[in-house]
């Protein structure tokens, strides 16, 4: 990696928290008020980033800061760019996607970068996975990566979730599909098509937007945002998604995407009911030493 072209790390807080009912980014789960972002924000800092940016809304920005800073490691850069709702097209009241969310990016990265949800906890293995992938030789124009997780252990006990559910070959992203209402029916993860209910292998790798990219993407996501928008119009709920642009460039054999395995537990803040499990781990990985009693 050369002088200058450290890894970011991109971090996605601009959604709306339709299925939480709130702003879900900022409600504290740490034992000092701390956010679930924080602990992501530690686990990064200890793999070796050093620079974040942080994609919000305009209207919540200034509780945002004034929520994330005091518990934000010393000596990581935190830079900040906004998903703007005012460029929303009549009739539409939800941003465009996480694909939108990263070009919004643009202007702050320059570099290798990685990019996760605020609102999932990914894990300390996770984190140093990605940097270690960013900050080598494997990262560049043509080769991007995907940290992989087992779908059982990404699903909530509370109600439905969205996966990206892969295929893998030869330790590369072979497709991706986008599958939603994913959920535990009698201990079985499936999902209902149709009126029919249809199991998953649990075993299945899936995608939990943890990703690595190289700074050429942002062009390729310019010119197929710039297409999505025509072909969505009259569709307020149509998005624009990360995995679903990476998979069409899988696809088409423009890029090669490594898949890299990983044991981590995902929890996060996807329904209301959520909120009290991600307490209870945070609880418990504070009084096992993992994370110290307050980040502040």
């Amino acid at each position: 990696m050369s002088p200058g072209r450290r890894p970011t790390l991109v971090i996605m807080a601009a959604g709306m928290g339709s299925r939480y009912g709130g702003l879900k980014q900022l409600d504290p789960v740490g034992p000092s008020g701390e956010l679930l972002i924080h602990y992501s924000l530690y686990d990064a800092a200890l793999a070796g980033f050093d620079r974040v940016v942080f994609v919000i809304r305009k209207d919540f920005e200034e509780e945002f800061i004034a929520r994330i800073e005091p518990f934000s490691p010393k000596g990581v850069e935190l830079v900040y760019v906004y998903q703007e709702m005012s460029d929303l097209p009549e009739g539409r009241t939800k941003p465009w996607g996480t694909g939108h969310a990263v070009l919004v990016c643009a202007s702050a990265v320059d570099g290798p970068f990685g990019v996760i949800n605020a609102d999932d906890y990914y894990g300390r293995t996770a984190f140093q996975t990605l940097y270690d992938f960013l900050k080598g030789d494997r990262c560049n124009e043509r080769t991007y990566c995907m940290v992989g997780y087992l779908l059982k252990n990404t699903v909530s006990p509370h109600g439905a979730v969205t996966r990206g559910v892969c295929r893998v070959k030869d330790g590369a992203l072979a497709g991706l599909v986008e599958t939603s209402g994913i959920e535990v029916r009698d201990g079985v993860i499936g999902v209902e098509e149709d009126g029919v209910w249809k199991a998953i292998d649990p075993a299945s790798p899936v995608s939990m937007n943890i990703w690595g990219f190289d700074a050429n993407l942002f062009a390729s996501l310019k010119d197929r945002f710039e297409s999505f928008v025509k072909s969505a119009e009259g569709n307020p709920k149509a998005e624009f998604l990360i995995p679903e642009v990476i998979g069409d460039l899988v696809g088409e054999g423009a890029l090669r995407v490594d898949v890299l395995e990983t044991s981590e537990v995902w929890f996060g803040m996807t329904h209301p009911e959520d909120r009290r499990i991600v307490t209870e781990k945070i609880a418990q990985m504070v009084k096992e030493g993992i994370y110290p009693k307050s980040l502040g």
